[in-house]
């Protein structure tokens, strides 16, 4: 995987400390991470702040301090989104990923269990269709077969994962839904559709 460009250096030359140059830099790291595939922390960000000096002593929260210089990343910026999961707030720019990829992203530092759970649910909310079993082996997900069934059993057993269930079609593919948005008739035909009527039609 490409590695982002870094979030300071010569390519990124600092030589003000005002909030707006500060916003600039911070929303120019968030286009390198996003094109390089990956999410950028608050975490990270805030430190990029504090490396320059960017928050005046004794600031409060005025447009100069963290929370103001956060909050004007978006608002200056129509192509930067937040993200808030795995414990932080995360940014990525729409210039260069989809809201649906960024998420992707977001629950894969999440652990495989809620990337699982979280894109299953996401596809029978927003798109009411299941997902493939396989799919978790391609990239961006990138999860061995056999832990994806392991996440599977796994999830049979913890809390909070009652609504992901599974259907077979006719080839035997596993396909994931979940409960809460795609009833199990409804779902079993749209997997059959998906796995082999798709292809059928002419």
């Amino acid at each position: 995987m490409k590695e982002p460009a870094a979030i300071d250096g010569p390519s990124v030359s600092i030589r003000t400390e005002s909030a707006d140059r500060a916003v600039e830099i911070m929303a120019e790291a968030i286009r390198n991470w996003s094109a390089a595939s990956q999410l950028i922390s608050e975490q990270d960000i805030l430190g990029l702040v504090k490396a320059h000096h960017f928050i005046p002593p004794g600031a409060d929260r005025t447009s100069d301090s963290e929370p103001g210089i956060l909050a004007q990343l978006v608002r200056k910026n129509d192509d930067l989104r937040k993200l808030t999961g795995a414990g932080s707030h995360y940014y990525y720019s729409a210039h260069s990923m989809t809201g649906a990829y960024a998420t992707i992203l977001l629950h894969k530092l999440e652990g495989p269990l809620p990337l699982i759970a979280g894109t299953v649910r996401q596809s029978a909310r927003e798109y009411q269709r299941p997902v493939p079993l396989s799919i978790f082996s391609d990239p961006p997900f990138d999860l061995p077969y056999q832990q994806v069934l392991d996440c599977l059993e796994a999830m049979a057993k913890a809390g909070g994962y009652d609504d992901i269930a599974a259907t077979s079609t006719s080839t035997s593919a596993i396909y994931l839904y979940s409960t809460s948005h795609l009833e199990a008739e409804h779902a079993a035909m749209l997997a059959e559709w998906l796995d082999v009527g798709q292809s059928d039609s002419p």
